[in-house]
């Protein structure tokens, strides 16, 4: 995902400084990316994630930065007690079955009165272009849980007000944004998230499903050239360990 037209969430962040920095479930790399580049300043940065095919993507991304990639579980991080100032994580808690392990482990490994950003998509009030992307996000949640791996539905603002509820977060303060209405994705962009869903289906192949899959990758793809695609509203939440 490009998050580099949030430019909401880029001027909210931007008068923080991270200090030492990890992001959680970095996948190819994009929001540590994003974010690195929009914190007033950094003087470490780290991502872990649990995907190897990712995080060989994110290693292409910081090939040329100090930036430190780690192949293992949010749920059970190979770091040190209260050893980063500043926690990130966009799009993560969908991914993850057992979000109260996730936050006991955030906790443990950020300083206290240390920093936490929480990105979400809403999976509520979106318009057709949005509606694209969510068909596309489904399709990728159904074919990692048919693999075993769990992704579920992204969550509304009720749900996400609810889930981030816990004693010893802080929250600042928490914002929705969108990307403007005129802001659908590029023919570049368009034909890399058609590229992951291919490859989504090839992961499939031998299985009694893969050709439903395949049918409906296909059609998805062709919705994308008819509608257009845009990112869904998110949410951010600022929050403070205590």
């Amino acid at each position: 995902m490009n998050y580099e037209n949030m430019l909401t969430l880029k001027s909210r962040i931007s008068g923080y400084d991270a200090g030492s920095l990890l992001d959680v479930a970095v996948g190819r790399g994009d929001f540590l990316r994003f974010a690195i580049n929009s914190f007033r300043s950094w003087h470490s940065a780290a991502g872990i994630d649990i995907d190897a095919e990712a995080l060989q993507q994110a290693g292409e991304v910081f090939s040329k930065s100090p930036v430190i990639l780690v192949l293992g579980s949010a749920l059970n991080m190979p770091f040190t007690d209260q050893y980063f100032d500043t926690i990130t994580m966009s799009n993560t808690l969908h991914h993850i079955e057992k979000l109260q392990l996730l936050f006991h482990e955030t906790i443990r490994v950020c300083k206290h009165n240390g920093l936490i950003v929480v990105n979400e998509m809403l999976n509520e009030s979106y318009h057709e272009a949005q509606e694209t992307y969510m068909l596309y996000h489904r399709f990728s949640a159904d074919a990692d849980n048919q693999q075993g791996r769990f992704h579920r539905e992204p969550f509304n603002l009720k749900e996400l007000l609810n889930i981030i509820k816990n004693d010893h977060f802080q929250l600042l303060e928490y914002f929705i944004h969108e990307e403007a209405a005129a802001d659908i994705m590029n023919e570049e962009e368009i034909a890399a998230m058609a590229a992951r869903l291919k490859n989504k289906v090839k992961h499939l192949k031998g299985s009694s499903y893969y050709y439903f899959y395949e049918n409906k990758a296909n059609d998805i793809i062709n919705r994308f050239k008819k509608t257009g695609i845009q990112r869904p509203r998110h949410v951010t939440f600022l929050l403070h360990t205590r």
